[in-house]
């Protein structure tokens, strides 16, 4: 049987990586003081520097993101499920949107219709990098030939195993954008600490500790992976985002392979969504 991979732009691919996958992308919607536009748009690449910018320079700017409705969803299946492939989504945390929702929406209408078909939906309770790691690693098993119910139990497995930490400047971003509560938010934000947030065990944001400076964070960050990946490091893969933050990025990576010299990493700016609500100077820190 044929199988096609969804995922959704939370993902943090880009348009090469979701060509080489093979994958099929749903966007989710960026409003910028009310103009909409794609967080992954093939052909439209997206202006980080610029966007960083703004968000630093302007504090009036408004930004709201729109979750992936159940239309949506339906309207990019069924062609797939027409032509006789089965289809298997691995979703952003449901703890963040309710974008997983609106494909668990879909797939149950088109199941009715499609019996024949296999259509499964998997909450990964991650986002950024770390659902684009568990979407490579499907990907992997489908090119090797696994069956999509194989994948989807791998994928419910390493969901249990993700590791999400990041650190960011203005936690006011995370609070606007409803991904974080306002104590929490307040909390973080006393004596200009720096927080340090995870992705807990329901795909939730919380406060894991707070930090004086960005250098102590980054070190915690490092001793954070030490203490906590489940995969021996000599076959271990982390991945980095960032908004705006580069350099660190790359000392980030090059401080944990310094110590574990196998270990592969991968650095990308948030994409767009992601973005939004962590504000500029955030640095994230994805791994098993």
């Amino acid at each position: 049987m044929s199988m096609q991979i969804f995922t959704d732009s939370s993902a943090n691919l880009f348009e090469e990586q979701v060509k080489e996958l093979k994958l099929e992308i749903v966007s989710l919607t960026l409003s910028i003081n009310e103009d909409e536009v794609l967080c992954y748009e093939p052909g439209a690449p997206f202006d980080f520097d610029g966007f960083y910018a703004r968000m630093r320079q302007d504090d009036k700017l408004q930004l709201r993101t729109s979750m992936i409705n159940a239309d949506a969803f339906l309207k990019a299946f069924e062609p797939f499920l027409q032509a006789g492939t089965d289809i298997l989504y691995l979703a952003m945390s449901a703890g963040l949107s309710g974008t997983w929702s609106g494909g668990q929406t879909a797939a149950e209408i088109l199941q009715k219709k499609y019996p024949q078909r296999t259509i499964r939906v998997v909450d990964t309770i991650s986002a950024t990098i770390g659902q684009g790691m568990m979407v490579r690693e499907a990907v992997a098993m489908r090119d090797a030939g696994v069956a999509l119910e194989e994948i989807a139990a791998h994928v419910e497995r390493r969901k249990t195993e993700i590791r999400q930490y990041f650190m960011v400047d203005d936690l006011n971003f995370l609070k606007r954008g409803g991904r974080l509560s306002s104590s929490a938010a307040m909390a973080g934000s006393i004596m200009h600490l720096k927080p340090i947030l995870k992705g807990d065990k329901e795909g939730k944001i919380v406060l894991d500790r707070k930090l004086f400076g960005r250098k102590k964070a980054i070190n915690t960050l490092i001793e954070i992976f030490e203490q906590e990946h489940v995969d021996k490091p000599e076959n271990s893969s982390i991945g980095i985002s960032h908004t705006g933050v580069e350099d660190e990025a790359h000392l980030l990576a090059a401080e944990i392979i310094d110590r574990y010299p196998k270990v592969k990493a991968e650095i990308v700016p948030f994409e767009p969504c992601t973005s939004s609500h962590v504000g500029p100077g955030a640095l994230g820190l994805f791994f098993f």
